[in-house]
């Protein structure tokens, strides 16, 4: 594991979570992907991702004893909360709506291997253990990545852009707002673009500064204090641009130019 990479305690961590995961002999590989390897890791806003090729689905059984895994992990120390594990089975790894056992942060829950995870292990991804590439796991057409991503834009976010409480949220206007700048890279250029350059290209869907420099803090860990009178009123133009912006990024379809 190149731990020379990572924080000392996410190294820690993660060191911990190979050596209980490698022990097991339902597991193929342990990767870790996202920020992280991208050089882009915010100790106060970042996850921890690990996509865990297992040879089949856990049942139920195994998904206790995984839960079990994890809870003890907890208790070792390191940022615990912040680590995010899909176990895929090996043989579905391709297979974006296959719903998939999921540890993320305190609890067992499902997810799946979506296209832009397939895209991001395949592009800056990490193995901890087992093989590389990781077995199952195929290149993602940039065609196929920027139609997933036109489809959560047009479908996901739309709806999430039509609602009023989520925006008084400071979580849901950063990542919000960052998604705008990474689905407009994806859709014009086929590039995945860290957070951090999604932050420096809000200008240009209309974030003012003030509201840039919020985002930037609040990822650095500073606090950001902001009363109910300026929270609505933050609310209300986040709300604005997003409908306004995901309005601009619904016409790049990129089946239009096949």
């Amino acid at each position: 594991m190149p731990s020379a990479e990572f924080p000392p305690d996410v190294a820690g961590l993660l060191g911990r979570l190979r050596d209980r995961l490698a022990a097991r002999e339902d597991v193929v590989g342990v990767y870790v992907y996202g920020s992280l390897v991208t050089g882009d890791y915010s100790p106060a806003a970042s996850d921890i991702d690990v996509v865990v090729l297992v040879r089949r689905d856990p049942d139920k059984a195994v998904t206790r004893e995984l839960a079990r895994l994890h809870a003890a992990l907890a208790g070792t120390g390191g940022p615990a909360g912040q680590l995010h594990c899909l176990y895929v089975a090996a043989g579905a790894a391709c297979d974006p709506e296959r719903l998939c056992t999921y540890w993320f942060g305190d609890r067992m829950t499902q997810w799946q291997m979506k296209l832009l995870t397939q895209a991001e292990l395949a592009s800056a991804g990490v193995a901890l253990h087992g093989p590389w590439p990781p077995p199952g796991l195929r290149p993602v057409p940039v065609a196929g990545l920027q139609a997933a991503v036109h489809a959560e834009i047009t479908g996901y976010w739309h709806r999430m852009s039509r609602k009023r409480r989520p925006w008084l949220q400071d979580s849901w206007v950063d990542h919000g707002l960052v998604v705008l700048p990474r689905a407009e890279a994806l859709l014009t250029t086929g590039d995945l673009i860290t957070k951090s350059e999604a932050i420096s290209r809000l200008a240009g869907f209309g974030v003012p500064d003030w509201l840039i420099r919020q985002i930037r803090r609040r990822r650095d860990g500073q606090p950001v204090t902001a009363g109910q009178t300026r929270r609505l009123s933050r609310a209300l133009l986040t709300r604005r641009i997003m409908q306004d912006s995901i309005a601009r990024l619904s016409r790049l379809d990129p089946s239009a130019s096949r």
